[in-house]
């Protein structure tokens, strides 16, 4: 009679103990997933993901930012997120950045490049070694495949969004949009827009040569500077950003055997990427720091690189949270 008075609750303990070990455990998985989300693989509850904005409002946001004077304020409609330039709206379209009329033919064109990761100091050389290591697989795999380095990519940039942005959609209103200015004693022609950020680097990079003899070496050795110059990117059918007169050249009367662009590089070496810093022509950090401080990338720091070449691309800096002069 007392075994089978005690079977009722043996059975009932070996019942609720294994529960009450699950609940144990679950309560303190729970407390232990409390800290930052990137200390648990990354993990973000419901509630915390619905308040990380996702990439389009991110980069529309940013757009809007970055050329206050000429996006409006980025906002969600009919699906996706947008915002006017003049008069006509554009949408993020899976990173196309299309006018309406067109926001559904994402498949023929690229995403355009929105840099989040932008570096004040040059990468390390070390740093990079895996990314030259893909880009060689890269280039082998083309090669295997009989394509040619330099062929057009069939899918292109969308120029629509920077045709808006900075008022030129050919030659002829490209050429109304210069500005002609005195940089570093050559007279360039600019986007009307930025001349006066230009201006601005001008004056501090010659006072810095007053006291620095680097810079000033570096100023009498230049040969040419180039700002506007209506022409596609080398080796593809996207706009160079020259064409709208944002992006300026700067190269010295001799380049001392030093490499400055990729596609010149890879002419007579097959593994260009691979060139180190220390055969790559490099501006004074001076004149670099001065252009990125007013939103200007630099090409040096590209795995494409192009070390005679600066762009203002303020989105980046936002992007990658780097701090840039908005007023001069």
């Amino acid at each position: 009679m007392r075994f089978f008075s005690f079977f009722p609750v043996k059975i009932l303990f070996l019942f609720i103990f294994p529960v009450f070990i699950l609940c144990a455990g679950l309560i303190i998985k729970d407390k232990s997933m409390q800290g930052k989300p990137e200390e648990h693989g990354g993990l973000i509850s419901g509630h915390e993901q619905s308040l990380v904005p996702d990439r389009a409002e991110t980069i529309m946001k940013t757009l809007s930012a970055a050329y206050p004077d000429r996006i409006g304020p980025a906002e969600f409609r009919n699906g996706d997120w947008a915002f006017l330039i003049g008069d006509k709206w554009f949408y993020y379209a899976e990173g196309r950045i299309l006018p309406e009329e067109i926001r559904s033919r994402t498949e023929e064109y690229r995403p355009l490049g929105f840099n989040s990761n932008y570096q004040l100091e040059l990468p390390s050389w070390e740093s990079t070694f895996e990314q030259r290591e893909a880009r060689t697989r890269s280039m082998e795999e083309n090669q295997n495949r009989g394509n040619r380095q330099n062929q057009v990519r069939t899918a292109r940039r969308s120029q629509y969004f920077f045709e808006a942005l900075w008022n030129i959609k050919n030659f002829d209103e490209a050429w109304d949009q210069q500005a002609e200015i005195d940089f570093l004693g050559h007279e360039i022609k600019i986007h009307s827009g930025i001349s006066h950020l230009m201006a601005a680097i001008n004056k501090i990079i010659l006072e810095e040569a007053q006291t620095n003899p680097a810079v000033r070496q570096w100023i009498n050795s230049l040969g040419t500077v180039e700002g506007w110059n209506w022409r596609n990117v080398a080796s593809s059918g996207n706009r160079s950003f020259h064409s709208y007169g944002i992006a300026i050249d700067i190269l010295p009367k001799n380049l001392g055997g030093l490499a400055t662009y990729w596609l010149w590089t890879s002419r007579h070496d097959p593994q260009w990427w691979n060139t180190p810093y220390s055969r790559r022509y490099h501006p004074p950090d001076e004149v670099i720091r001065t252009f990125e401080s007013f939103g200007f990338i630099w090409g040096g720091k590209w795995l494409n690189f192009d070390t005679m070449h600066f762009e203002y691309r303020p989105e980046i800096f936002i992007l990658s949270n780097i701090p840039i002069k908005t007023e001069v």
